[in-house]
């Protein structure tokens, strides 16, 4: 959540059944404040950056990075692994899209989801975000794009979520390979934050191995710093979502 300060709390998760209540309670709240302060994203478009996300995709090595982060679950007893749903066909991806207007799978989406059907239980998949199931993703797509007071852009679909926060990707018609991942927040604006996905999951894998995000006392907890670093390298010239205390 970007200007919260440190995160490290909201990566301390409740049993399964305590945070869809938590979510609901976050959200509904959320959408009040949108209610009474009139704040509500506008989704950015950004041609530069679409073309960059084309140039940069990498389904390979976004596989390679699903792989290193499922690892390090396992080598934590994280029991994250155990959370993660058997692959999606191909097919079966670009069939779920079919009832997405002006939202197509790119090859990284087709990647992502025929790596692994999402997952969710206790522990986030990456650092706090929950790698979301596609037919829930889709849901959750259609249900901010119903929703006029969050105004969701039709060309992202939603990959990651936390309580009213999602790190999305673009899937308008522009793109093929691959798109740029926004970041939105209820009570924030939309913005562009990572080249495309697998950049964002690249810095995410490497924030695991290196200890920026490390798991202690049964929880995973953050170095923002280090977190802020990997990010600029990785996508330089696109902000960090997150406040970095000086």
């Amino acid at each position: 959540m970007a200007g919260s300060g440190s995160t490290a709390d909201r990566s301390r998760r409740s049993a399964p059944g305590g945070r869809a209540g938590a979510r609901l309670r976050v959200v509904g709240a959320g959408l009040v404040a949108l209610v009474l302060g009139g704040c509500s994203g506008e989704f950015p478009a950004d041609a530069a950056k679409r073309s960059a996300a084309e140039r940069a995709g990498d389904p390979a090595a976004l596989v390679a990075s699903l792989d290193a982060i499922e690892a390090w679950h396992v080598e934590h007893g994280t029991g994250v692994a155990a959370t993660l749903r058997a692959p999606r066909a191909v097919a079966s991806i670009e069939d779920a899209f079919a009832s997405a207007d002006g939202c197509t799978p790119t090859a990284e989406l087709k990647a992502l989801w025929s790596w692994r059907d999402g997952g969710t239980g206790a522990v986030p998949f990456i650092w706090y975000h929950d790698f979301l199931p596609l037919d829930d993703a889709l849901a959750e797509y259609r249900s901010l794009l119903a929703n006029p007071l969050v105004r969701w852009d039709p060309r992202y679909v939603p990959i990651f979520s936390f309580e009213g926060e999602w790190y999305a990707a673009y899937c308008g018609p522009e793109v093929t390979a691959a798109g740029p991942i926004v970041h939105f927040f209820l009570e924030d604006e939309a913005r562009i934050t990572h080249v495309n996905l697998a950049v964002l999951l690249a810095g995410m894998a490497e924030a695991m191995r290196t200890g920026a995000v490390r798991w202690r006392d049964g929880a995973m907890v953050e170095d923002i710093r280090a977190l802020h670093r990997i990010h600029q390298r990785r996508n330089p010239g696109y902000p960090f979502p997150y406040h970095v205390p000086p």
